[in-house]
């Protein structure tokens, strides 16, 4: 088994909007998601000024060997229940960085947030994203429609 590459979290902010931008846009990414309409530079600033104000909300940036490699948002869903979305850089696919992103971002989020669950939603036919969640130690929930419900605990 080949060992993970290791990878470090920084706070997301205001600085990082074209990046993120950039990202949630890419084709792979919007396919992968609920939402897979392209964001406009106005759109997305206001999404990322509020969501960087919302207290129940973490935005991480996933660096690898210092260069941003992609992103991991934790948002509090309610009570202690939270909710996890990834998305790497296209040119950081295939190089086994988000399940170790998750793992982080994971125990990050539910420290700071005080959560006992983080779910995911991925959509069924995403055969790496759901082997990369199973590799961060999520588990299968159930299911919403072309979805599978994935869930950590710490």
């Amino acid at each position: 088994m080949r060992a993970e590459p290791l990878v470090a979290l920084r706070p997301a902010g205001l600085g990082d909007s074209d990046r993120l931008r950039e990202w949630r846009n890419d084709p792979v990414t919007r396919a992968a998601s609920r939402n897979t309409a392209e964001a406009t530079p106005d759109e997305h600033a206001a999404w990322l000024a509020r969501r960087l104000g919302d207290p129940d909300t973490r935005i991480f940036i996933v660096e690898h060997r210092g260069e941003p490699s992609g992103t991991v948002r934790v948002d509090r869903l309610a009570g202690d229940r939270g909710e996890i979305h990834v998305s790497l850089a296209p040119e950081a696919r295939g190089r086994r960085l988000a399940a170790p992103s998750l793992r982080a971002a994971a125990r990050r989020g539910a420290a700071e947030l005080g959560l006992a669950t983080i779910e995911a939603t991925v959509r069924e036919d995403n055969v790496p994203s759901l082997r990369a969640f199973a590799r961060a130690g999520f588990e299968p929930a159930g299911r919403d429609g072309d979805f599978v419900i994935l869930v950590w605990r710490p």
